[in-house]
């Protein structure tokens, strides 16, 4: 019986400690977070961001230098593919995108922007238990490659 104790308050003393640093992780860095709430600034700043959709820093990056802009931001959240693929459509325009192509097909969709300067290519795919939604943004290459 005193073994079983013994073996039961060390169970919860490590699994206490566990979840106590799994819980300092989960808010990342003061650094971290400013870095995420750039990106998603510079992100929201042209392209209009789905309600309720969730930042995955670990699956997106954007990148900038010498007029270069590119970046791969990855969103997850609750949402049917159809009406994200509305929302984007409806809202786009506002943001000074045009429409170029969009496909839908089952649980995913591809959907293509242009503007003047610059590109955006929008994926949604859902997912048993979540929708992920990628957005794929970057300046327009010029008509020829410097050699």
């Amino acid at each position: 019986m005193k073994t079983s104790k013994v073996f039961l308050i060390l169970l919860l003393t490590v699994t206490l400690a566990g979840c106590a640093s799994l819980s300092g992780k989960k808010g990342g860095t003061q650094t971290a977070k400013k870095k995420r709430q750039e990106i998603i600034h510079k992100l929201a700043n042209n392209i209009p961001l789905y309600p309720k959709f969730k930042y995955v820093p670990d699956k997106s990056f954007f990148f900038e230098s010498n007029g270069v802009k590119a970046g791969v931001m990855v969103f997850e959240g609750k949402g049917r593919v159809g009406d994200l693929v509305n929302f984007y459509k409806r809202e786009m325009p506002g943001y000074g995108w045009t429409l170029v192509s969009s496909y839908q097909y089952g649980k995913e969709a591809l959907i293509d922007f242009s503007a003047p300067d610059k590109t955006c290519q929008i994926s949604i795919e859902e997912k048993p238990f979540k929708t992920v939604l990628t957005i794929r943004t970057g300046t327009r290459e010029t008509e020829e490659y410097a050699k």
